[in-house]
């Protein structure tokens, strides 16, 4: 097997029956020194991956980064970045509170929806000390992150005066977009990161009016609840898209994701920002945020923020590096302070 892997690796295990496979890739890429990038949504199997292979990964300098798609670059940089701008750009500040603002349009993948009803069907691990929050070496961090993810529909002029009549609702992906934050605030240096010890972080979507909130709301729980119900998820499961297929090129060609950023310091300085990718986000843009991480991983070691092997999310372990390939191959990201 050594032989086989002296390149980053960039693997998407999207569907479950790869959920092995794609285990394995990890083991012997954290065992024989190997970079590696996935776009997985599952937490849990990527802290039971953090559990076991973490002190391979470490001692044999392997970078392993999960998270590279859709889930959930596009949150964990915004929230990088918001950090990063508060203390170069006013005073040292830190990054106490972040609020993503979500407007999506895209379709939804066979081995997407295969993986959420996977996820719903498994227990979860228990652990002594939780993986999550496991820094290099076997400490566990003391930062915290506070999650105020939008559960109900609310109005949301009070995130931005271009959302003025505009009502917020809950996210599908906050709750994993919120961990690989929480992630990625337990592991940054402590030193020259930008945040705080506790950061709260809420995420939500965008709608342009109540009524759709509303529709788009109830449909959100109908379809959990159905999910949840062994008679119709087995119906729905029959119904929805497949492992292996997905939007149509002109779905793809009509879809896109704004993700708008506000960032509040513990002095009270305030930062906004803006990440906008022009495609299908959960598809043909997932895929060109995975070959740019394995490119950044490959081309750029240098230049990356993670100086040592371990267990990276896309912001501790890439960063800027890859906020630079993102928007030279046709996303736009910008960010200013506004008090």
């Amino acid at each position: 097997m050594p032989p086989l892997l002296p390149r980053p690796v960039p693997h998407p295990p999207r569907r479950p029956p790869d959920r092995k496979k794609g285990s394995n890739v990890v083991e012997f890429c954290a065992k024989y020194g190997t970079n590696y990038a996935d776009i997985t949504g599952e937490v849990d199997w990527s802290r039971s991956m953090i559990h076991r292979f973490s002190a391979d990964a470490e001692r044999t300098g392997s970078k392993i980064v999960s998270f590279c798609g859709h889930d959930s670059v596009p949150w964990d940089l915004t929230v990088h970045k918001l950090a990063q701008y508060l203390r170069r750009e006013c005073g040292d500040d830190e990054l106490v509170e972040c609020t993503c603002v979500n407007e999506i349009q895209g379709a939804v993948s066979g081995g997407t929806i295969e993986t959420a009803f996977l996820a719903m069907s498994e227990e979860k691990a228990t652990y002594d000390k939780d993986p999550w929050m496991r820094r290099a070496g076997g400490a566990a961090s003391d930062r915290r992150t506070k999650m105020r993810n939008a559960a109900l529909l609310s109005p949301l002029s009070s995130a931005s005066d271009r959302f003025a009549g505009q009502w917020e609702g809950p996210f599908v992906m906050a709750a994993v977009n919120g961990d690989v934050v929480r992630r990625s605030n337990a592991i940054a240096s402590p030193e020259g990161s930008g945040r705080a010890s506790s950061v709260a972080y809420r995420e939500g979507v965008a709608n342009v009016d109540l009524k759709t909130a509303f529709v788009n709301f109830f449909g959100l729980v109908f379809g959990v609840v159905a999910a949840f119900n062994p008679l119709t998820g087995a119906l729905l499961r029959k119904v929805l898209p497949k492992p292996g297929e997905g939007p149509s090129e002109e779905q793809m060609d009509a879809g896109y994701l704004r993700v708008s950023g506000y960032g509040v310091g513990s002095k009270g300085n305030k930062v906004e920002s803006v990440f906008y990718f022009p495609n299908d986000p959960g598809y043909r843009d997932t895929a060109r945020m995975l070959v740019e991480s394995a490119l950044a991983l490959s081309l750029q070691p240098d230049d990356l923020p993670a100086k040592g092997g371990g267990f990276f999310t896309p912001a501790t372990g890439m960063g800027d590096v890859l906020l630079d390939r993102l928007t030279k191959t046709g996303a736009m990201f910008a960010v200013r302070a506004v008090e």
